[in-house]
Formats: C-alpha cells, structure tokens, sequence
C-alpha cells in the first residue's frame, strides 16, 4: 500500500472512490467525464469534494492515467496502491484514507450521466440532516452490440437485472427494499452507490472473502451481504433514480454460458454467504429453497449425503425434470430460465461441499461450546 500524491484539504463534504484493475481506456473515460462535471460546479463547492482512487497492481498504463489527472485538476486526489487482490481489500482502503461525510461508489468500466456529481454533491450538502445511511444510484446497461434472441429482460422469466450490472427501477424514490414496474429491488448495487462514512465508522466494512478477485473465491455477493447485513441494523437506503451511470455490457457477457455461469457464482455465495454469517445467525435449514415451498419439502431431506443436505439434491432433480418437460414446448425463455435457477442451484452445491468441509476441519474448542450453551459471550 503506498500514497502516491495527496493534496490536502481537512475535510471533505464527498468522497469519490473508484477502484480499478487493468482498466486505463475506461478509467481514462470516466475521469474525462468527471472532470467535466467538476468545471461545471463552482470553485467552493470543488474543494468540498476528493477523489480516492485505489489500483489494485494494474499491469497496464493505468498509473499513467492516473498521474496525468493529478497533473491536469485542481481536484484533491489520493492516489492508494494495495498489494492484496480483490475489490473489497481496494474498498476498505478507501474507506480508511477517505475524508468525505458521504463515500460515493461507482465503478470504473461506467459513464456518467450528465447531473451525477451535481446530484450527489446535493446529497453530500444534505445527508447529515436526514436519516437516510445509504443512496442506492440507478445503473443502466447498455448494449454494445444488438441483443441476442434469448436475452429476455422483462416478465415472469426474465434475468435478473444484475447479471448484466443493471439497477433501474423507474424515476421515483423509494425506500429499500421495493417492487417496480421493471422487479424487485431488495437492495442497492454495488455499481454505483453512496454511503454516509459514520455507517462504516459504526458498522464495519466491507468483507474481504467476497466480490471480484476475492481470495476465498466467491467472486460476487460483497455488496449483497452487506447490504443485508445494514438492513438487519435498520439502516435506512433510499433509491435515487436521479444519481444515474451507464453501463456498457460487453459482447463476450451476452451468451447463455456466461449467464448460466453468473448464476452459479451467484448461488454460490449466497449459499456459502448464509453459513459463514458476520451476525453468527443460524440459517434456515431449508435455505435454499423459496419460502412458500419449504413445507412441502419432508424433514428428513434436511439430511445430508456426502456432506450435502439431500434436499439440494431433490432440488436439482425436480428443476431438471421440469426443463425436460419443456424441451417438449416452444417455450425457449422458460427452458432458459429454467437453466439458470439449475446453475444457481447447482452453485449452492458446491458451496454446501465447500461449508461442510469447513466445518469438518474445524478442530473442537471447549470455549466453542460453552458459547454455544450461552455459558461464554462470543
């Protein structure tokens, strides 16, 4: 880890964190835009806000890039370099060297929409007035070639929206969690988001075992847990269509394997997520299974089999037989659907084996069980 160059202000009204791996061209895009947002504030309102930006080993000309923005702005900018791979590591450094009342988010592959900094200043000037802990921005793909025949966006068997980095849930605000024309959203996105620095200060960071590169693994779901986790503590989160960015999906992303392939990781680490609780919460024994069905589900399918609970199994079973099924209609979204709650569960899977494994080579501790009895505090 080492600071760069940091031109100094006590402190800051907003901080802007952007984490970046082998991205120059992008990177180099995005500061275009932010610069060009900053000329349109004025000169007193420029010095409430900081950049923090934080490589994580880039290999390409991205330190370039970066130097080249210090030069040409007028901006306080802190340049951070961390050594261990992974977003969340990147995330929490930020987190640590930043100054700002509110932390903005937002990734470096992402263009900005015109009013972003104008609209997320607004809130910085505001956010200590309200109780409002986290602004969830609105994130809209773009595509950048024509849409495949089998992407199916809208609808009973649509993919999710996050697959292809999207949050657009229409032009009204709305506490978290909420149902829109366009799905539900239980939570903001990891794309483009602002929290208030005392909610990090009060409750923690990010985890370092989730999200892309993470060491354990799981390369999604950082931003999920501790989303939930915030809302376990009644942390407000509002949506705020008007912070909006764009996102450009990549031809490579719009295949059925890749999208199969997000929903495994995606069940993953849910699965794994679930079991490896920072609340120490026991799960459901029947987690992953919807609610509504858990009662048709007989309770020696709790039992596991190779380490794997059975019902899993039966899971897998039932799904695949109903795919069969369709293989015998002209219904291809349903098939496709379908296909991917089979690769998500088969993610839970491989994350059962992964939580029993754990748990098995756990050595037994005398202090563990007098926890568990509640004769000890954790």
């Amino acid at each position: 880890m080492s600071d760069v160059r940091i031109r100094p202000y006590e402190t800051m009204k907003l901080s802007i964190i952007i984490c970046t791996f082998n991205r120059s061209t992008e990177l180099e895009e995005l500061f275009e835009d932010l610069m060009q947002q900053i000329r349109w504030l004025r000169s007193s309102e420029s010095k409430d806000i900081e950049l923090v930006i934080v490589d994580n080993n880039s290999i390409d000309n991205t330190n370039e890039v970066i130097y080249k923005l210090i030069e040409n702005t007028e901006l306080s900018v802190k340049y951070l370099t961390h050594d261990s791979f992974g977003l969340s590591h990147c995330r929490n450094l930020a987190i640590e060297k930043a100054t700002g009342d509110l932390l903005a988010f937002i990734h470096d592959d992402i263009t900005l929409d015109e009013d972003w900094l104008k609209e997320a200043y607004k809130i910085a000037l505001q956010c200590q007035d309200q109780e409002i802990g986290v602004y969830g921005g609105r994130t809209v793909p773009t595509w950048q070639s024509t849409l495949p025949s089998w992407v199916n966006i809208e609808g009973r068997n649509a993919i999710r929206q996050e697959v292809f980095r999207g949050h657009s849930h229409g032009d009204e605000e709305a506490l978290y969690p909420f149902t829109s024309d366009f799905g539900y959203a239980e939570y903001p996105t990891s794309t483009n988001f602002l929290i208030r620095r005392e909610v990090f200060e009060n409750c923690g960071n990010f985890r370092t075992d989730l999200g892309p590169s993470a060491a354990g693994g799981m390369t999604l779901y950082d931003d999920v847990e501790f989303f939930e986790y915030l809302s376990c503590l009644k942390i407000p989160m509002l949506y705020m269509p008007q912070l909006m960015v764009f996102h450009s999906v990549k031809e490579s992303r719009l295949t059925l394997k890749a999208t199969r392939r997000w929903y495994f990781k995606y069940g993953r680490a849910q699965y794994w997520t679930a079991f490896t609780d920072r609340m120490k919460r026991d799960p459901n024994p029947l987690l992953a299974i919807e609610t509504k069905y858990r009662k048709l589900v007989p309770q020696s399918m709790i039992n596991k089999f190779n380490g794997i609970p059975m019902y899993l199994y039966l899971k897998i079973a039932t799904m695949s037989v109903v795919w069969f099924l369709h293989l015998l209609t002209f219904n291809s979204k349903r098939r496709n659907y379908l296909s991917y709650r089979i690769s998500e569960a088969l993610g839970e899977i491989d994350a059962a084996g992964l939580v029993d494994e754990m748990r098995s080579s756990r050595k037994f501790s005398f202090r563990d069980k007098l926890v568990q009895k509640g004769l000890l505090k954790p």
